[in-house]
């Protein structure tokens, strides 16, 4: 291409213009990156769109103990319970307010003690159908004279006097009908109450809840947090353990290995690559080559910061991997301007265009990401995107200034013309073929056992303290975390309700256990009112019967005659509707919040219940027919999640594949080259997915980047190969395809080493995929179509 011949001839002389602004990119660079506000959580990793995934992945977010802090204590045998409940006690007190805000260890013995007291009078409320004909059951001779000997039998005993009014209030013990839908109220599985406190069923563990400011996303915050945390525990006693179980310990843990890894593998894999140049460039010019890839990281990281307020660590991460993309198109210029002794100007005019059209096809390849859903793959494909412009064109403007004269010898010329090593050893060629050909028939029966993993835990960091601290919270106090979700929305707070109530109604009509749901004890004011009408009407039918019976066998007991006139008091005299504030009066505020939001769109009830993959199917189908109402599985997230990846995955394969053969067609136009250059792509791709599902990988959301990857690079590979088969000057390109392919198998073998599951997952794939890409462009082209000479 003339362009770059002619851009060669204008800065030759002024060489020293250019050797400004390298400097002074990297220093703009460098404090871009002191600046830059880097997230090190897997908020990158997830969908943010408007698809089903994202819009379930964000009420997942909204799930009780998704926003909450929980602090599990845990005595050892030798602790009594009242040792526990008094450190659980002093450990809330410890715990900074700022931070941990209403921590909470039980509802209290006060606020229990109002809210058994209390509640009892909303009962004409509350009796549903179901209710009244439990009712009818305590209401004959014998139920009622066996409720009277067990008030009379309370009354004997020393508590009989705090007693004494409530039994006069329910002789009968209805308030028991009401106080019975507390346990729908309880998102813990396996608490119980005791002197206040959450405890264990094994009374070896109790709970503090706290909300806090602090976002989870903010990794500066969590750490914070985890200090504070640190500092309290140190009062417990000898014998108590505390564990802190929140979104924030894994913000932080992903953090920190992150920060890790970044440090770690630009460091692996600039040493990696500055040894190779010393290997095979030999030449302290090659130091320019060198340079060139780090000037695009430094171009990549303000492109990607100023298009994104904060940058994911992931982001930053595969920096080590643009390391070793981006120096290839320098290679190709390096070895092709070092070796050929003709004008330079027409040198670079013909390796311009292989370099040119490999560029375009790594930038078509990674621009398919630009349309994802997930945040992290379109920061990637940006970082990538501007890396490689950043660095085709340093290659073709500045490169060529800094490389030096041609230093050939006649012995160098003559082994240009030596014939090619297939001429000379046919059964080579013929070995390379088969043992290409061996490898890609293996790779293509491993392919159908290619599995695709949506489990979002697998690329976040969890080190196996806090896989302990997870499963004892579970074995303590049941699956807290793992249930589905039906998240039911209203424009008012009473449409919200009236369809909670129909929900609720489907879920019962299924006798799931462990269901949690506002309805049973907060129904709409019209249910409330068609109940009162209903309570009313059942009494005026019974009413004298039951008065009779009771006075009867009361005055058998000792009772007096009056004794149960409160009873009768509350029956003739029902409460009017409650709404909220009763409720909250009542003690129950904390429960509130955790299962009615208020939002901008109106009021949303959460509704818990177990999370198996055959109900969730038909309870979809049921609870489609009631507006407002969505049902959130997170076992079946997972499934979602992995036919969204499948799907995904198809999409920009497909996408990226067929813009990068049009291009491949418009270079060469001829089938044969044309499936000469795209040979290391398929290659590439049919070893990197026989290869996991040999290994027992499974696909995941970031193999997407590396097919991309392999689409990209492959193929740059294959259209400097195919072009050093005919062109007439000698662009060495087999070895500048042997060193660029060895820079970036070291950038992703740095990534191999990373902790982090997401950069360790793309760096793995990628190296399957690219140490099957090189000897297929260096070895298997060539055995195909010899060059001739």
């Amino acid at each position: 291409m003339k362009l770059f011949a002619s851009c060669y001839r204008f800065f030759a002389p002024r060489r020293g213009w250019l050797l400004l602004v390298l400097p002074g990119l990297g220093l703009l660079s460098g404090w871009q990156l002191v600046n830059l506000q880097m997230e090190e959580n897997i908020s990158a990793l997830l969908p943010d769109g408007h698809s089903q995934v994202a819009r379930d992945f964000q009420l997942l977010q909204q799930a009780p103990f998704a926003r909450k802090l929980v602090i599990n204590l845990r005595a050892e045998k030798t602790v009594s319970t009242a040792q526990l409940l008094a450190a659980t006690d002093r450990l809330r007190d410890a715990l900074p307010p700022d931070l941990f805000v209403d921590a909470l260890s039980g509802p209290g013995e006060q606020a229990g003690a109002r809210l058994l007291n209390q509640l009892g009078s909303y009962l004409p409320l509350l009796l549903d159908t179901d209710d009244l004909a439990k009712l009818e059951k305590k209401l004959t001779p014998q139920a009622v004279d066996h409720q009277l000997q067990i008030a009379l039998t309370q009354l004997m005993q020393p508590q009989g006097v705090a007693l004494k009014q409530k039994i006069r209030r329910d002789p009968l013990n209805l308030e028991l009908l009401a106080l019975q839908k507390l346990r729908y109220l309880n998102p813990v599985p396996d608490v119980r109450l005791e002197q206040g406190h959450f405890l264990s069923r094994d009374r070896r563990n109790s709970l503090i809840l706290a909300d806090t400011p602090i976002a989870i996303t903010d990794s500066q915050g969590s750490k914070q947090l985890l200090e504070a945390f640190a500092q309290a525990r140190q009062q417990l006693p000898r014998g108590i353990t505390a564990e802190l179980v929140s979104g924030h310990v894994y913000t932080l843990a992903n953090a920190t290995i992150i920060q890790q890894d970044i440090s770690r593998l630009l460091i692996a894999s600039g040493i990696g690559i500055l040894l190779l140049f010393v290997v095979f460039l030999r030449s302290w010019r090659a130091l320019f080559v060198y340079l060139l890839p780090l000037f695009s990281f430094a171009v990549a990281l303000l492109v990607v910061a100023g298009s994104y307020t904060r940058v994911s660590g992931i982001t930053v991460g595969f920096g080590a991997v643009l390391l070793g993309i981006t120096i290839d198109f320098g290679l190709h210029v390096y070895f092709t301007l070092r070796k050929e002794a003709a004008s330079r100007e027409l040198i670079l005019q013909a390796v311009s265009r292989p370099v040119i059209f490999g560029a375009l096809t790594s930038l078509v390849a990674f621009a398919v990401l630009l349309g994802s859903e997930l945040p992290g793959q379109r920061q990637l494909a940006l970082f990538a995107m501007a890396g490689i412009l950043a660095a085709v064109l340093m290659a073709l403007f500045f490169l060529p200034h800094f490389i030096g004269h041609c230093e050939l010898n006649s012995q160098n010329i003559r082994r240009g013309f030596k014939r090619h090593i297939y001429d000379r050893m046919p059964l080579l060629r013929k070995a390379v073929l088969f043992v290409w050909l061996l490898v890609v028939v293996l790779a293509v029966t491993q392919v159908p056992r290619l599995s695709i993993n949506g489990n979002l835990r697998q690329l976040s960091y969890q080190s196996e303290s806090l896989h302990q601290n997870e499963m004892d919270l579970s074995q303590a106090w049941g699956n807290m975390r793992g249930r589905a979700l039906i998240f039911v929305q209203g424009e008012n707070l009473q449409s919200a309700l009236q369809r909670n109530e129909q929900v609720w109604r489907v879920l019962k009509a299924e006798k799931l256990p462990g269901l949690v749901s506002l309805a049973p004890l907060f129904p709409a004011q019209k249910t409330q009112q068609q109940r009162l009408e209903k309570w009313q009407k059942f009494w005026s039918q019974r009413q004298e019967s039951v008065k009779s019976l009771l006075t009867t066998r009361g005055q058998h007991y000792g009772f007096t005659t009056g004794a149960f006139d409160p009873f009768w008091k509350q029956v003739t005299n029902p409460p009017e509707t409650f709404g909220l504030a009763e409720l909250k009066q009542l003690g129950l505020g904390d429960l509130l919040d955790n299962l009615l939001l208020v939002e901008k769109e109106g009021y949303q009830l959460i509704s818990l219940l177990p999370d198996r993959p055959e109900l969730m199917a038909d309870l979809q189908r049921k609870l489609a027919e009631i507006p407002g109402v969505v049902l959130v599985s997170q076992a079946r997230f997972g499934q979602q999640l992995g036919a969204e990846i499948e799907a995904d995955f198809k999409r920009f394969i497909l996408l990226a594949a067929g813009a990068v053969f049009l291009l491949v067609i418009l270079l060469f136009r001829r089938p044969a080259s044309v499936l000469l250059a795209i040979l290391p792509v398929v290659t590439g791709l049919l070893v990197m997915f026989g290869g996991m599902a040999w290994l027992g990988l499974d696909l995941n959301l970031f193999n997407v980047v590396a097919s991309i990857l392999i689409i990209g690079l492959g193929v740059d590979y294959g259209i400097f190969m195919v072009c050093h088969t005919q062109q007439q000057e000698d662009m060495d390109s087999s070895r500048a395809i042997l060193v660029s392919g060895l820079t970036t198998l070291v950038g992703f073998g740095a990534l191999v080493l990373a902790r982090h599951p997401a950069l360790h997952s793309i760096g793995l794939t990628v190296l399957l995929g690219i140490s099957a890409a090189v000897p297929t462009a260096v070895l298997v082209i060539p055995a195909l179509v010899p060059k001739r000479l």
